[in-house]
């Protein structure tokens, strides 16, 4: 799709949202449109002169224009569109319930740790439920590397601190992305019973599920289900793995 309108339109709504967020943030930021100070996490100010909208801008802002807020965009764009396209594919409820609990997860934890933005993180988080609901597929990493999908998000971290950069707060990424999918896979298959993280039936209610899809909540990962095919609905849509860096 070489039109970059149709591009645009193409993306499914909540990475639409979180895509267009940040890159439209993260540029006002540093041209001079808004204050950064404006746009960081700041619970003093949040809680005594009710600046409520960090709680949401925080997110959006990434910081200084570099090579890596590049980096955090692209797979930004890629994973979550692989998830609202895939394992909640028409299921649009179900994924605002997941950036939700992830977004209050990193909350907490910025609070605690004094992160500024959870941008970052949430990319993290975002590509750690991908990579856990299809940990078995082999993907492509930089230098021709490969292994299961599952290993991802740690070889991106471990990237990340050998060219310099930090890992806090793509391991804060991965906290908030395993809460979310153990309270809402692994403990009820672990334990029995229904999940803790069930969407509410108000969110439901205001996005509700756009008809048959390809995968959904409520059923166990594929590499936790049985190997007969006849039992997994959801197709694997992404082939061979996907290769980090390129198109």
């Amino acid at each position: 799709m070489s039109d970059p309108g149709e591009w645009f339109q193409a993306m499914p709504i909540f990475t639409k949202v979180l895509f267009s967020g940040t890159l439209g943030i993260t540029l006002a930021g540093n041209l001079g449109l808004i204050n950064p100070y404006y746009l960081i996490f700041q619970p003093v100010l949040i809680w005594h002169k009710f600046e409520i909208w960090r709680l949401v801008t925080c997110i959006f802002f990434a910081g200084k224009l570099s090579f890596p807020f590049l980096i955090h965009l692209y797979f930004l764009y890629s994973y979550s569109r692989r998830v609202e396209e895939g394992m909640m594919d028409r299921r649009p409820g179900d994924m605002l319930w997941m950036l939700i609990v992830v977004w209050a997860a990193l909350l907490v934890i910025a609070y605690f740790f004094q992160f500024p933005i959870i941008g970052p993180s949430i990319s993290m988080s975002i590509l750690y439920v991908w990579s856990l609901a299809h940990k078995d597929q082999i993907v492509s990493f930089y230098f021709g590397t490969q292994f299961p999908a599952m290993y991802l998000p740690w070889a991106l971290m471990a990237f990340n601190v050998l060219i310099g950069g930090g890992y806090i707060m793509e391991l804060a990424g991965i906290v908030a992305g395993h809460i979310y999918f153990y309270f809402k896979f692994l403990h009820a298959r672990d334990f029995g019973g229904s999940s803790f993280l069930e969407t509410p039936s108000f969110v439901k209610y205001y996005f509700p599920d756009e008809g048959p899809g390809r995968g959904g909540f409520g059923v166990a990962p594929p590499s936790r289900r049985p190997n007969n095919a006849n039992d997994d609905p959801r197709p694997n849509a992404w082939g061979q793995g996907h290769h980090l860096g390129g198109n």
